[in-house]
């Protein structure tokens, strides 16, 4: 199981909406390295737990009407991500 070409960009969105609200440069660090995994297509179980995080951040709780597509598309990712989590442990 991998991402499609949609998914990577809407996590690509997710953490470049995040990356300069992180305090920490090794967190920064963290989440480049993520993006650079995510092209590369060398996505590992560390990258997706931090792809879960970021989803888990972004994701309000709450649908409606407005967002209601990508409140979809959201949780859709979000639960392939688990997914493709446990088959990597």
């Amino acid at each position: 199981m991998s991402y499609t070409d949609e998914e990577i960009a809407m996590i690509d969105g997710v953490l470049g909406f995040l990356y300069p609200k992180m305090p920490d440069e090794s967190l920064r660090q963290s989440y480049w390295n993520v993006h650079e995994h995510l092209q590369s297509g060398s996505v590992d179980a560390a990258d997706l737990r931090r792809i879960e995080s970021a989803l888990a951040f972004a994701d309000p709780g709450q649908c409606t009407s407005f967002h209601k597509e990508n409140y979809r598309d959201l949780t859709v990712l979000r639960l392939k991500t688990k997914a493709m989590l446990r088959t990597a442990i």
